[in-house]
């Protein structure tokens, strides 16, 4: 099940208990980015509304006292009245006696609190955890992460007279899929800079082209908008007339239309 569409599911719903299993674990990475981001809007409110269990250092397993810590000095503390999440990146770390400890919790999860834990493998956790959770397999965030990171190493190295940054600006959007401002973005550009601009469009453009042959409404979309984009681009080399506008525009259309059909 996609990301987004599981962090969606889980904002929508006044509490619950879930347990994701997913073999990749930039897909976790990612899952706890987009909840921060779906959850929270300032670094205060996820300081005190955030949380991760995981082993303390120097031990292999998540214990009952962390548990209880939670419990005491987190769970029942909401005085900015804001959703809480308890986030587990492997739900294998947690013995036995911490397990225990939990189910005691999650028999009456407060409202707007949520229990979101991940694992590798589900197999190995108690059918009494399993049976009180809403599990959702097959954990996928819609990105091969590794082609995007090679897509940047790859402009970066070979446009050094621009910031990493920026780079990084107009292709991200295309990762978590996020509407942006593309035009505040691509002015920063100089004239000198902009065919860059254009390379990062049609790179990201094809990736998402080779990625969706199955779903025809979004391809047949992609190649009408690749055509109308060479032939704009093509007139205005010739002319000598490209824009930082033009491209903003194709960047808009090309992210507002993936955010709607992907």
């Amino acid at each position: 099940m996609q990301i987004d569409k599981v962090v969606n599911t889980i904002k929508s719903e006044s509490s619950g208990f879930y347990l994701l299993e997913t073999t990749n674990s930039e897909s976790i990475s990612y899952l706890e980015e987009q909840i921060l981001n779906s959850f929270y809007e300032k670094q205060y409110e996820i300081d005190t509304s955030f949380i991760i269990l995981e082993p303390e250092e120097k031990s292999k397993f998540i214990t009952i006292d962390q548990v209880r810590k939670m419990k005491k000095e987190f769970l029942h503390t909401n005085v900015l009245n804001l959703s809480k999440v308890i986030f587990v990146r492997e739900v294998n770390y947690l013995n036995i006696n911490a397990l225990n400890g939990l189910l005691k919790i999650i028999e009456e999860i407060p409202s707007k609190t949520y229990f979101i834990f991940c694992s590798k493998n589900l197999i190995s956790l108690p059918e009494t955890i399993i049976s009180r959770a809403r599990v959702i397999r097959d954990l996928n965030s819609k990105i091969n992460f590794s082609d995007f990171n090679s897509m940047k190493e790859d402009i970066v190295r070979q446009n050094q007279n621009i910031l990493e940054e920026l780079i990084h600006s107009l292709i991200n959007p295309f990762i978590d899929l996020k509407s942006t401002d593309f035009f505040e973005k691509i002015k920063l550009f100089n004239k000198d800079q902009i065919s860059v601009c254009s390379l990062i469009f049609l790179k990201i453009l094809n990736y998402y082209l080779r990625s969706n042959l199955n779903n025809k409404k979004l391809y047949k979309y992609l190649l009408k908008l690749h055509s109308d984009y060479l032939t704009d681009v093509d007139e205005s080399l010739r002319f000598n007339t490209l824009t930082n506008d033009l491209i903003s525009i194709y960047f808009t259309r090309l992210n507002s239309n993936l955010i709607k059909y992907v």
